[in-house]
């Protein structure tokens, strides 16, 4: 009888985490869980308190002779994708060792009577080494529905495992496998034997109809043949044969299933890969049964076996006995982090060796090269008294010490590293005092803008419709660090966009109901947009004088082409830059019609050869050609702060008005540009539309402060 494990057991921390499980395993039905138990060696069942999950936890065969993969396997309560994604985050959080989950069971099988070589038979495997679709989670648009977004993660370790099974499929010794389908007679595993020939029916439009010769298929009478390519998931028992062969041939799919979406979102909320497997139990049709339920389960999970005997075994976190240091073996975390830090460069080294680690811990004897051989040093030693493992108190330190964006990401990284160890409440003090040593000894901290709260509204076209767009948002709800939060995207007609603008500022002023301090908003706009005079949008739509954005808010706008365009960062970054040098000021280059230079090309020359020129004052609109051939130019110059008159050309007295708001300190200029809107809003009626407040716009682009800016 297979063990049941007490929270003593080897391999697991204080706190009853088993540490040394690196492969989750999920299935959706209870004889797909047992197939799949039937191949782990030394079981042991394992309750938890504050789980609801049952588990399994034992060994799988690994590519490595010497140490085999310690999986954990646990059956979802329902089949569909909510239970799904629960199970998975319940098992992640008691298992955070975990490195890939793999959701292994049955699926309905689509048939292809006109592709014989595609046509996919009950008891046979297939393996979605190229994902799944989402066909649930759609873009309905003129009656017709389209996945909104690709499903990612797919684990490319077990991509590469499942590529050397095919690769041995050609050698003699490739079958092997295939022995364990062969059940014992007595039970259990009789349970699992392949049903008779004659219970694989296919029906087409309410008729029986033969199977194509195995000679076309490839299959081989008996046995299952494997399938690669990409699975459909949505919460649809698919019972519909014409509906099956519509999103089959739209989407290229060899299957379809109820649970790898739910799956998935879990794995990519955590930051690991998963993959599934799945056997052939019927074909989506109204003939489903339940016949081959036992020996697909079983096909999926002798698959699962194989598959895993190729890959290499994943890397474990270990916890030190009795410390709370880490030792952090090579892995896909930490080349995340590597790449990240092979960007710092400059730093004292031994300065930030002893912010991290206090004076007494020694240098190595071995002088480092560089950030890369101090982490690896700092990775293999304990932690002190207050629990900060050396490693991560170092990337924190360094986090501190470089440029604003690259800081950002380093400090990701520690976020993720200490949720995964259960160390976030020790990290969230660490920062805090590291934070209060830096203001104590007035520690640079990279120049640029005082990151305060703030909205960050993407409107984008849709691209074939011109008539809609795409609404995204990001909330930043503190003044510590750059960390805006993501909102939910949202389809609108152009016409509509307010209503959608309003819904995320109402969302963020939520967020920030208990600061006092001031705050902001910044539309991230696609080039062919910054013209709109998006200021002037309004919020309190159902209020009797709907309320102007800028009245409310220091409103900018951004290039979203720009954020995208990663090769043009490093100009941009550094013509930020100047702006800040003591003194810090705005030092202006005004557009063509003001300089009497007509040459576009020249215009540009100088702008490209004065890295000193920080802020542009265009000559029209971006709505004009003048104005949108300057705009161009700037922002490929990497200027960052772009003023412009919403009408063509430049006025006079606009200009005075963008010459004196551009005196003083730079980060007064959103504040003094929103003084010259409220001004024009309640200026006399008549005076409202010729008021210059009323047309002035303000690009104020930081390069430190980006999204994950997505699209279509």
């Amino acid at each position: 009888m297979p063990s049941t494990a007490s929270r003593s057991d080897e391999g697991k921390r204080s706190d009853g985490a088993w540490w040394d499980v690196t492969i989750g395993i999920v299935t959706a039905l209870p004889i797909e869980g047992a197939a799949m138990a039937t191949f782990l060696k030394d079981p042991q069942y394992v309750r938890l308190e504050d789980d609801p999950n049952d588990y399994r936890i034992g060994h799988i065969d690994s590519a490595d002779q010497k140490r085999q993969h310690r999986v954990v396997l646990t059956t979802m309560p329902r089949d569909d994708t909510r239970n799904a994604a629960a199970t998975c985050t319940d098992m992640l959080r008691t298992f955070p060792g975990i490195r890939c989950v793999v959701l292994a069971g049955v699926a309905g099988g689509v048939p292809s009577l006109r592709r014989p070589d595609r046509h996919v038979r009950l008891g046979d495997v297939v393996v979605a080494v190229d994902g799944i679709v989402d066909y649930g989670h759609v873009r309905l648009r003129d009656g017709i529905a389209e996945p909104r977004r690709p499903v990612t993660g797919v684990s490319m370790d077990l991509v590469r495992a499942v590529r050397r099974l095919q690769v041995e499929s050609y050698d003699d010794n490739s079958g092997r496998w295939i022995s364990w389908l062969t059940p014992a007679r007595d039970q259990p595993m009789a349970t699992f034997r392949r049903p008779p020939p004659e219970t694989d029916l296919l029906v087409f439009r309410g008729r029986a109809v033969p199977h194509p010769p195995p000679a076309q298929t490839g299959h081989v009478e008996g046995l299952p043949k494997i399938h690669y390519g990409k699975i459909g998931c949505a919460d649809v028992l698919m019972l519909d044969e014409e509906r099956r062969d519509n999103l089959a041939a739209r989407h290229d799919l060899l299957a379809f299933e109820m649970e790898a979406a739910g799956v998935a979102a879990s794995a990519a909320s955590h930051g690991i890969g998963w993959f599934t497997v799945r056997g052939i139990v019927d074909y989506c049709d109204r003939a489903k049964n339940d016949v081959w339920h036992p020996y697909a389960s079983l096909t999926a999970a002798a698959y699962v076996r194989a598959m895993l005997g190729r890959c290499q075994p994943f890397p474990v976190w270990r916890m030190a006995p009795g410390r709370g240091a880490i030792a952090l073996l090579p892995d896909h975390e930490l080349d995340s982090l590597v790449a990240l830090l092979e960007h710092v460069h400059d730093l004292d080294l031994q300065a930030v060796w002893r912010a991290a680690t206090g004076e007494l811990t020694p240098l190595p004897p071995s002088p480092p090269t560089g950030a890369v051989d101090l982490f690896n040093y700092l990775a293999g030693l304990n932690a002190g008294l207050d629990q900060v493992p050396p490693a991560l108190a170092f990337v924190e330190e360094v986090a501190g010490r470089v440029d604003r964006r690259l800081g950002a990401r380093l400090r990701q990284w520690v976020d993720h590293m200490a949720a995964r160890l259960h160390l976030v409440e020790v990290m969230h003090e660490h920062r805090a005092r590291v934070e209060e040593r830096r203001l104590r000894n007035d520690e640079p901290n990279g120049a640029g803008q005082q990151i305060k709260p703030c909205l960050v509204i993407q409107v984008e076209g849709d691209g074939i419709d011109r008539e809609r767009c795409e609404v995204r948002y990001w909330i930043q709800r503190s003044s510590d660090r750059w960390q805006p939060e993501p909102g939910e995207p949202r389809q609108t007609a152009f016409k509509e966009v307010e209503e959608a603008m309003q819904a995320a500022v109402r969302h963020a002023e939520s967020a920030w109901r208990d600061n006092d301090g001031p705050v902001g908003i910044e539309l991230l706009l696609p080039t062919d947009l910054l013209h709109k005079a998006v200021e002037w949008w309004h919020t309190e739509l159902e209020a009797p004088a709907p309320t102007p954005l800028c009245l409310d808010y220091p409103v900018v706008v951004r290039s979203l082409d720009r954020m995208r365009a990663t090769y043009r960062h490093r100009v941009w970054i550094n013509r930020w830059k100047t702006i800040w040098r003591h003194p810090p000021g705005h030092r202006l280059y005004w557009g063509r019609m003001h300089t009497q230079e007509n040459s576009i090309e020249s215009w540009n020359a100088r702008l490209r050869d004065n890295a000193e020129l920080t802020t542009v004052v265009l000559s029209s609109s971006p709505e004009h050609t003048t104005g949108r051939e300057e705009l161009q130019s700037a922002l490929n110059a990497g200027v960052a702060v772009i003023l412009w008159d919403r009408r063509a050309p430049l006025q006079p007295d606009t200009a005075s008005l963008i010459e004196e708001a551009t005196q003083g300190h730079p980060n007064e200029l959103p504040h003094r540009i929103r003084v010259l809107r409220t001004a024009a809003a309640t200026a006399a009626h008549e005076e409202q539309a010729r008021h210059p407040g009323r047309h002035i716009a303000l690009l104020w682009d930081d390069p430190n402060r980006t999204v994950e800016a997505g699209g279509h």
